[in-house]
């Protein structure tokens, strides 16, 4: 008999918003404020997203159009995840994440308090990148930028899915303090 047990969705949350400084969060609520060190930042240029372990850093690639999030938190490892992505490790000893833009859109989360593997897919990078360049060299007045903005369908987009992986270890959440 086997153990295996098909994947579902427990809950899946939505956002689109314009990622100020081209930075998208998510966190647990009661972790600093701060987007991340500068070396998560540069891992995050590089690699599209990174963690510290507290915060999911992902860099988008514009800053201009609108940015579609999608979190979906899963009852076991995702097959694909397991094969083609190495999963980042997030705590959220809370129970509450926050996902968002620093400045920006920000939404609250609710999962069971515990250490959370995730992945991140994304689609639309690329030909966000040339809109956003497109909009900058063929328009002239704000008028002009919003609607451009307002007429580029959501192209750059983000799917996070995540799923627990067992209770905060005691030792990392106090060498956090």
């Amino acid at each position: 008999m086997s153990d295996h047990h098909p994947v579902t969705a427990l809950v899946t949350h939505r956002l689109i918003t314009v990622p100020a400084y081209r930075l998208v969060t998510l966190s647990d609520q009661d972790a600093d404020a701060d987007p991340g060190s500068v070396s998560l930042l540069e891992e995050a240029a590089r690699d599209i997203a990174a963690t510290d372990g507290s915060t999911l850093t992902i860099s988008v690639v514009q800053d201009l159009l609108p940015v579609g999030l999608t979190v979906t938190v899963v009852n076991a490892t995702p097959h694909a995840a397991a094969r083609s992505v190495t999963p980042l490790r997030l705590d959220c000893p809370s129970g509450q994440l926050t996902l968002g833009s620093p400045t920006g859109s920000v939404i609250g989360i609710d999962v069971e308090p515990g250490t959370y593997s995730v992945t991140v897919e994304h689609q639309g990078r690329d030909a966000a990148a040339t809109r956003h360049q497109e909009i900058l060299h063929q328009t002239s007045s704000v008028d002009d930028i919003e609607a451009a903005v307002d007429s580029t369908p959501l192209t750059e987009q983000y799917t996070i899915t995540m799923w627990r992986t067992g209770d905060i270890d005691d030792r990392r959440r106090a060498d956090r303090s």
